[in-house]
């Protein structure tokens, strides 16, 4: 019974609505009793350790993996001692290796997360961006937006918030709340046709033209890189000690990764755009696009970035999503082509390609969650990968034979 246990100790995976212990969970709840997840747990126990350890935690809904993985790349680069995991690859929290060295650990969190770790207290959190989604989980959008600005809830004056303005729903929220700690703002402001990074710290505005760091490959957006400036301003690092480190970022698999080179067309797999403002990022960076998408449609579907539709050629539909995306594509005049399955998606985006003279992208850039055909999005990417691999090469074969 409930009056057994003192805490709850549950996964951030589990959707309390649709799990069998529904009820137990509910009644832990109405006791008033803890129900935490790994994340708070390993919270409380670096609490005990007699270091200066310092915990970076980065949320939003968009480039928090990309964005953690920067940061690690460099203070790895400047020799610091850092770690990274939470809600990024397999590693857990509570796979982190302690020492008796001062530890810099980078903690991503997924809403999910945040919402199973009520005592978090970064000394550095980061806030990159919210739009729509998990609103099946979470309700509405007050709740989501609520759950993803409690990464700063239990900060104080010797903490740092690092809050993202690019979107207009975190700029038109920051004016709602009060802040304990040190606020730094940022945005992408270009100009001229430079990209410049600007930071805004007390009252004051520091401009960084970052033009070559996020054209040097377009594996990485600009507010990426211009997160990873204002986290190192709060560390107190300064901008030319590492700034040549962009350059040695890879970037990370299924993000507008390049996959393949063929003829005139490049393919690209973006399969961990699971919603519709993910895949706008895509949609910024190429011309000439061959777009693919569907899936499990995300609240809103692409109606919201209708906008960035110009540079679309044709669109190629999959999954359960693709006569509700037809809606808005026939309303925005982008030829479409409903294909059920990827193969059949890459094969025909293939064949209306090939008939370009200029320069164009396959751009796989789904804008929906992958559970309607795949495990997961790296499955997704995964498939998309091999698929265009094989058909790349028996291409290659048939022009040698000819």
């Amino acid at each position: 019974s409930v009056e057994d246990f003192d805490v709850l100790f549950l996964s951030p995976g589990i959707d309390i609505k649709k799990s069998p212990q529904k009820k137990f969970i509910d009644e832990f709840r109405r006791k008033k009793k803890t129900i935490i997840c790994d994340i708070q747990l390993f919270v409380d126990e670096i609490s005990h350790r007699k270091r200066n350890d310092k915990i970076i935690m980065l949320t939003g809904t968009n480039g928090k993996s990309t964005t953690s993985m920067m940061i690690y790349h460099i203070l790895d680069k400047l020799g610091k001692k850092v770690q990274v995991g939470g809600n990024i690859g397999s590693r857990g929290v509570l796979d982190f290796e302690l020492s008796d060295q001062d530890i810099i650990f980078i903690i991503e969190l997924s809403s999910y997360q945040i919402e199973l770790s009520p005592n978090i207290k970064p000394d550095i959190g980061i806030l990159l961006n919210i739009s729509p989604d998990h609103l099946d989980r979470h309700g509405d959008m007050d709740k989501y937006i609520d759950i993803k600005f409690d990464i700063f809830k239990h900060q104080n004056e010797d903490d740092i918030s690092i809050i993202g303005l690019d979107g207009e729903i975190v700029s038109s929220e920051i004016k709602k709340r009060n802040f304990e700690s040190n606020l730094i703002s940022y945005k992408n402001n270009p100009q001229d046709g430079n990209e410049i990074a600007e930071l805004h710290v007390d009252g004051e505005v520091s401009r960084y033209d970052i033009a070559k760091y996020s054209a040097s490959h377009k594996i990485t957006y600009p507010s990426n890189i211009t997160a990873c400036i204002a986290c190192m301003h709060a560390m107190k690092i300064e901008f030319n000690s590492y700034c040549e480190y962009f350059d040695s970022f890879k970037g990370l698999p299924h993000r507008t990764e390049l996959i393949h080179e063929y003829k005139n067309i490049q393919y690209i797999n973006d399969s961990k755009a699971t919603n519709a403002d993910a895949a706008k990022q895509a949609l910024t960076i190429y011309n000439n696009i061959y777009w693919i998408l569907g899936g499990v449609e995300k609240y809103g579907g692409i109606s919201q970035i209708t906008k960035y539709f110009s540079k679309i050629k044709k669109a190629y539909l999959i999954g359960e999503s693709a006569e509700s995306l037809s809606t808005t594509l026939f309303n925005s005049k982008i030829e479409y082509e409903n294909c059920v399955t990827l193969r059949n998606a890459i094969n025909r985006s293939t064949k209306d390609a090939e008939k370009s003279k200029s320069k164009v992208t396959i751009l796989f850039s789904p804008a929906c969650a992958s559970f309607d055909q795949y495990k997961n999005f790296e499955e997704r990417g995964l498939e998309f990968t091999t698929i265009v691999g094989e058909l790349v090469k028996e291409r290659n074969e048939i022009r040698q034979i000819n």
